[in-house]
């Protein structure tokens, strides 16, 4: 049943809303809603530097409270508050920034690294006199990310302008040609001394650099490995008692190992003292202060079957020692290697080149035995 008059009515009824119209905001209220978003806004700008304050949450909340207390003259001014300190924050941070950028690309002006950034100095300071701390924060973050790429990319460029020199070196002490390597390096040097480097030229003289090491690792490699054999051819006429040459022998399956796993600066120092140690020996042999015994050439008559009888031997000899090395040793694998190798050309007929595999494989047992 209806109640008298007609049914109730609801605060959604159309009827009552046209009776109770919702008032319009006040300019206060319209004021503290724009100053809000600012702060807001502002808040973001400060997060896109990297940064969790300056922030204005606080006083956000106590302006809310306040217009719902229907204190909105309090409001604004807390919000009024709020925004001027949130702008001398921002100010300082962003002027804190750009001196520590400007710090940093000084230090490597200091260092010889003069790169251009282009129209962006002058862009952040015509646009932090306008007071578009958005535009600001912008390109400050654009200088930013191009300082740390100039600086990353200069600390690699180093990196390896610091390996060729030292290869340089230590390949021009032993008399090793290089090349038009020095007038390469010299070339990068120079690019790197332009007054405006950008990003594409400080790239281009990376990509010089790392085809001049590259070129280091071909040359040095090749000049070794023919010293090597010359040395070997040496040592050869020493009997493996002979203890002299036992210290070279040594120091040549270091240098040839190191040169096998592409470490050149200690295959390089280990052919130095190579080169000492057989200098030595021949100083020795040239006073007379050690006669070795020169080991027979084989007959000139020894035909084929009985070199073949010869080498079989030798290796079967080795073989037996190289069981006698520690299994897990490296030694071990690379004359297991050696042993191979010298089968298969023993196999092949190839017996000349089965005899300076072995020859090889003896000089690195009998280092091997100096070395224990």
């Amino acid at each position: 049943m209806e109640p008298v008059g007609g049914p109730a009515r609801t605060d959604s009824d159309p009827s009552v809303m046209k009776n109770h119209p919702v008032a319009p905001p006040t300019p206060e209220a319209e004021l503290a809603a724009r100053i809000s978003r600012d702060l807001r806004a502002k808040m973001m700008l400060v997060r896109d530097l990297g940064r969790s304050f300056p922030d204005a949450t606080s006083e956000l909340c106590q302006a809310a409270l306040n217009e719902a207390e229907g204190r909105e003259s309090e409001a604004l001014e807390t919000l009024r508050g709020a925004q001027s300190r949130l702008e001398r924050e921002i100010d300082d941070l962003l002027e804190q920034r750009i001196r520590s950028t400007s710090e940093r690309r000084d230090s490597l002006a200091q260092i010889g690294v003069r790169f251009s950034l282009g129209p962006l100095w002058k862009d952040i300071a015509d646009e932090l006199a306008q007071g578009r701390r958005e535009d600001v924060t912008a390109t400050l973050l654009e200088a930013e990310r191009r300082v740390a790429q100039f600086e990353s990319d200069w600390k690699g460029i180093q990196g390896l302008l610091a390996q060729i020199e030292g290869l340089k070196t230590e390949a021009s002490e032993l008399g090793l040609p290089l090349g038009e390597i020095a007038s390469e390096l010299e070339g990068i040097r120079d690019r790197l001394e332009a007054p405006n480097l950008t990003e594409e030229s400080l790239d281009e003289v990376a990509q010089a650099a790392a085809q001049t090491l590259m070129l280091l690792h071909e040359a040095i490699p090749t000049s070794l490995e023919e010293e090597l054999q010359r040395h070997a051819v040496t040592l050869d006429r020493f009997p493996e008692e002979h203890v002299p040459s036992a210290v070279a022998r040594r120091l040549h399956v270091e240098a040839s190992r190191h040169l096998k796993k592409g470490r050149l600066p200690e295959a390089v120092q280990s052919v130095r003292e190579l080169r000492h140690q057989i200098e030595a020996i021949e100083r020795e042999e040239a006073e007379g202060a050690t006669q070795p015994p020169v080991p027979p050439a084989p007959s000139a008559r020894e035909t084929e079957a009985e070199t073949l009888d010869r080498l079989l031997k030798k290796a079967r000899t080795l073989a037996a020692r190289v069981r006698t090395l520690p299994p897990d040793s490296e030694t071990a694998r690379e004359a297991a290697m050696e042993i191979r190798t010298a089968t298969e050309l023993l196999k092949t007929r190839e017996l000349s080149e089965a005899d300076q595999t072995l020859a090889r494989l003896m000089r690195m047992l009998s280092a091997e035995g100096t070395r224990e």
